[in-house]
């Protein structure tokens, strides 16, 4: 006769394929739920030697949308056995490794949305008496349907030596808005992000509690705060410095060009190629310092913020070219 270990992944929750994923710790199948409604697809996840039964029956129990819908939860061998329903998306990490594989970054909107989503999920959790906690919070366990809803993974039971469960959070959470926004994590609680969301990173991953939000709810209103409200010591929305910019040293460059192209026009060779060195080291320097900042500080912008100041450079270069041909030379 089957055992009910048998008859549960052989008759009930039945594996489909090889497995998805599988390590020292948990293996992950797809699943046909035969003993469900419809019979859907499923995701059948085995803790390896971990007991985790009366954390996922709770959030069976639950049932809230924060997390996968439980199908069933067994205890066998030493090991859990949670069938959950099969979702379609992908998890942040994947969406973080196809952004770094493309050289971009979230778009401060959508990494606001996500935020967004992030806090409310984990304050419903935290609002739960006693609260769950989840403690292996990371991109890999945040999935990411294709109707853009969060839902939280894999959750873990804490253990004495976690930290504060606001505290654990807070810190999770600032360090996932830092990565979206630039692309690593902050190394050492060091923030290299510069825009409107710093200082709510910088709270965030705070070594002391104290120095952190005292709530999910305060964090939410500084984060919607932020959304319209460009900080009083932001020089430029990408945090670059204004000396740096291409308005402050394209204009320096432009005056450059026109006495290029004044002695170019008059025929002064020596004259007119000194000033073409000192245009073309300027236009060198600038670039070298602009794109050093940009990569120490992770600033990250899109190929039409960087492209389209540059050709209108390039066409008050021409229209200043003609106007010192047909109208400063003629008269000098």
């Amino acid at each position: 006769m089957a055992s009910e270990k048998e008859l549960f992944v052989t008759k009930q929750y039945v594996p489909v394929g090889q497995p998805i994923s599988s390590n020292d710790h948990t293996v992950v199948y797809k699943v046909k739920c035969m003993a469900e409604k419809g019979v859907p697809d499923g995701i059948l996840k085995m803790y390896r030697k971990k007991n985790v039964k009366a954390l996922y029956t709770r959030l069976q129990q639950l049932d809230y949308s924060e997390w996968p819908h439980i199908y069933n939860v067994k205890y066998f061998d030493e090991s859990t056995l949670v069938v959950e329903e099969y979702l379609e998306g992908q998890t942040l990490a994947e969406r973080m490794e196809q952004n770094r594989a493309q050289g971009i970054v979230f778009s401060e909107k959508e990494a606001c949305d996500i935020m967004d989503k992030l806090c409310e999920a984990i304050d419903i959790l935290l609002q739960f008496e006693p609260p769950i906690i989840h403690y292996d919070l990371r991109p890999s366990n945040i999935f990411i349907t294709r109707s853009g809803a969060i839902r939280l993974l894999d959750f873990v039971p804490g253990t004495p030596k976690k930290p504060k469960p606001l505290h654990h959070m807070l810190e999770f959470l600032g360090g996932i808005f830092h990565e979206m926004l630039t692309g690593k994590p902050p190394k050492n609680r060091k923030c290299t992000y510069r825009g409107r969301f710093e200082t709510i990173i910088r709270r965030c991953i705070e070594k002391s509690p104290e120095e952190q939000y005292d709530s999910i709810q305060e964090l939410q209103e500084d984060v919607e705060h932020a959304k319209t409200h460009k900080p009083e010591n932001a020089l430029d929305a990408a945090g670059i410095p204004y000396t740096l910019t291409i308005p402050f040293q394209g204009t320096i460059l432009a005056f450059e060009w026109v006495l290029l192209s004044f002695f170019f026009a008059k025929n002064i060779l020596p004259t007119m190629c000194l000033f073409a060195v000192i245009f073309f080291i300027h236009c060198a320097c600038f670039a070298a310092k602009r794109h050093s900042f940009m990569k120490e500080n992770n600033v990250s912008l899109s190929i039409a913020r960087k492209a389209v100041p540059i050709l209108l450079l390039a066409a008050v270069f021409i229209v200043l070219s003609l106007a010192v041909s047909f109208l400063i030379v003629p008269i000098t």
